[in-house]
């Protein structure tokens, strides 16, 4: 037994599909069946004692209408009578009181059973089993002043039993038949409906073979493979992207590192060779150095921040940051910090807004946006920050009046290390790593972060976040 269910467990879908639906559709045809032939041997069975109760009370009427002085020899004068009336299977004896025979009309079957003798009140019939055959039995009493006894009919079931027989093997055979062809096509269409996994599974094994730009022909249908072909497809246009985008943040951070470390071997190098003895190359290298590990280690900071931003998962139900509030003290602390630019807030918000936000993600999202907008404007330039309501949405805009950002590049600048001006970002301390941590902050809120160009010149960058 545990041999078959391994052996099953083991084959393919193709056969497991054939036998269930022929399983299933065998199982249907025999109950049906079942209850079909049950049905059909208790019809069979009532018109066989309607029929042998018909005979029996015709017989007994005819005795009755013979008056109440019938003898011995009026019942042997009627036997040509009883013999037009009995069917052709059917056994008739009269038999005295004690159950002896008098008289008995023989059917077209030879075959003599033996029945014990009961006497009856009035009329009886009685199914019962002789040598494994069904019969009939059937009784009436027989009164006048010159004979008592009974009139006693015996009927083999032969055409119930003929009939049940071969209904019985009809329904056999057709079962069988039944279950192979439903088992053939359960088998040919298990092997079209498991045609879209095998294409599945050819693609995996492409995949491991050859890279990631495999995909699965969904085809015309809609079905569930189909919707699943759908989403393996997406499911691996989201893994390609995201291995391009790690294949291109490791070149990026690896590019980024080269260099401070690059500086850091050369004044070292410098230091072995000369600073031991000369001071001013000494102070500069050393210098130099720490100037680029604060580099090394701030570009750390921000690839950290950014792999947590990605990490983290936030229950929005129950997170939300006052808008006005922590935009009030975003632009407080950068008016402060930067006393050269003039900071506006044109707050456009009806009443008390909240956002579905953590306030410290928020907070860090606008400085980031605001530090950039700093460092690529001017002294004295004017930056602006607008609160306003969009339906079931909060907006926030971050205006700048900065060098701006070319039409093109507009849709990239949140991607990881992406810089319009690299020898301009790196010399004002950037990575391209602040908007990619801002963006992935605002979709792990599932808000939406664009940006667009402020004329003349200059930079919008629009946040929008569900309201609480």
């Amino acid at each position: 037994m545990n041999k078959l269910v391994y052996r099953f467990k083991h084959t393919s879908l193709k056969v497991k599909w054939a036998l269930a639906a022929g399983s299933a559709i065998f199982l249907a045809f025999f109950l049906f069946s079942f209850f079909q032939y049950h049905a059909i041997d208790k019809w069979l069975i009532n018109e066989e004692e309607s029929s042998f109760g018909r005979v029996l009370d015709e017989i007994t009427v005819f005795f009755k209408q013979r008056g109440p002085n019938i003898q011995k020899q009026d019942i042997f004068d009627s036997q040509d009578l009883m013999k037009q009336i009995a069917e052709k299977d059917q056994t008739i004896r009269i038999l005295d009181t004690e159950g002896n025979q008098v008289l008995e009309i023989r059917g077209e079957s030879d075959t003599s059973f033996y029945v014990p003798f009961e006497p009856v009140r009035g009329k009886s019939v009685h199914l019962i089993e002789s040598e494994n055959k069904k019969m009939l039995i059937g009784r009436s009493p027989i009164r006048s002043s010159e004979f008592n006894g009974y009139v006693e009919i015996i009927q083999p079931l032969n055409r119930y039993e003929t009939v049940m027989r071969n209904l019985f093997w009809m329904m056999s055979i057709i079962g069988i038949v039944a279950l192979l062809i439903s088992a053939l096509i359960g088998y040919i269409m298990a092997g079209k409906f498991v045609k879209p996994l095998n294409n599945l599974s050819e693609t995996m094994r492409s995949i491991e073979r050859k890279g990631f730009h495999e995909r699965v022909d969904i085809g015309d249908s809609a079905d569930e493979i189909s919707e699943l072909s759908y989403i393996f497809n997406s499911m691996m246009s989201q893994i390609e992207k995201s291995f391009q985008q790690q294949q291109q943040f490791v070149e990026d951070a690896s590019h980024e590192l080269r260099t401070p470390i690059q500086v850091l071997e050369g004044h070292l190098s410098l230091l072995n060779r000369w600073g031991k003895k000369d001071p001013t190359i000494l102070e500069e290298s050393l210098e130099v150095s720490l100037e680029e590990l604060e580099r090394i280690k701030r570009l750390v900071g921000e690839l950290l921040e950014l792999s947590r931003a990605d990490r983290e998962k936030q229950d929005l139900n129950n997170v939300r940051a006052d808008v006005r509030k922590v935009a009030g003290k975003v632009l407080g602390d950068f008016e402060f910090l930067h006393t050269d630019y003039t900071f506006r807030l044109n707050d456009g918000l009806s009443g008390p807004t909240e956002a579905v936000m953590q306030p410290r993600h928020l907070e860090q999202v606008l400085t980031i946006i605001f530090d950039n907008a700093v460092k690529y404007s001017d002294r004295g330039s004017v930056i602006e920050m607008v609160l306003d309501d969009e339906g079931d949405r909060v907006v926030i805009e971050v205006k700048d009046e900065g060098i701006g950002i070319p039409e093109t590049d507009l849709p990239k600048i949140f991607d990881r290390f992406y810089r319009v001006d690299k020898a301009r970002s790196r010399e004002k301390g950037g990575y391209g790593l602040g908007l990619a941590i801002a963006s992935k902050l605002i979709q792990n809120y599932g808000g939406i972060i664009e940006a667009d160009l402020n004329k003349p010149t200059g930079t919008i960058i629009r946040i929008k976040l569900d309201k609480a």
